[in-house]
């Protein structure tokens, strides 16, 4: 289980934004909209986007 997470972190962090990204557009309020969208900063900054 360890040796998986190890590998493929990556792909369940951005599956892990996906899922908060649903969650949060779900609820009525904008401050959550606006901490979701540092947290997605914070992981684009780890993650870059491939772009050619």
């Amino acid at each position: 289980m360890v040796d998986f997470i190890i590998e493929n972190w990556a792909e369940l962090l951005i599956g892990l934004a996906a899922f908060a990204k649903i969650i949060v557009n779900l609820t009525p309020t904008e401050t959550d909209n606006m901490v979701f969208g540092w947290i997605d900063t914070l992981i684009n900054s780890i993650i870059p986007d491939r772009k050619k």
